[in-house]
């Protein structure tokens, strides 16, 4: 597997092209959360570690600021299935 030399740097960039991408069903859609990690740019299982960790900081922020999380929490349930598959 191809490492990542700085996780800090891959995570910012894995946030940066999250938060510029389509907004997330309430709903599962493997579908569209496939093209997701194809427009984002994740090819890696570190990727899929990174994008967790990004996603997991995302409903934490939500949480905090009182926002809905039932979309990010449907995205993150996918995600962990993906990479335990």
């Amino acid at each position: 597997m191809y490492r990542v030399a700085d996780w800090g740097q891959r995570k910012r960039e894995i946030g940066m092209a999250l938060r510029q991408s389509a907004h997330l069903p309430h709903e599962s859609d493997p579908e569209l959360y496939a093209a997701l990690l194809e427009e984002i740019g994740i090819g890696t299982r570190q990727d899929l570690s990174i994008l967790i960790s990004v996603v997991n900081d995302a409903i934490m922020t939500a949480r905090r600021e009182e926002r809905p999380t039932t979309p990010l929490e449907t995205f993150l349930d996918w995600l962990k299935d993906e990479r335990d598959g």
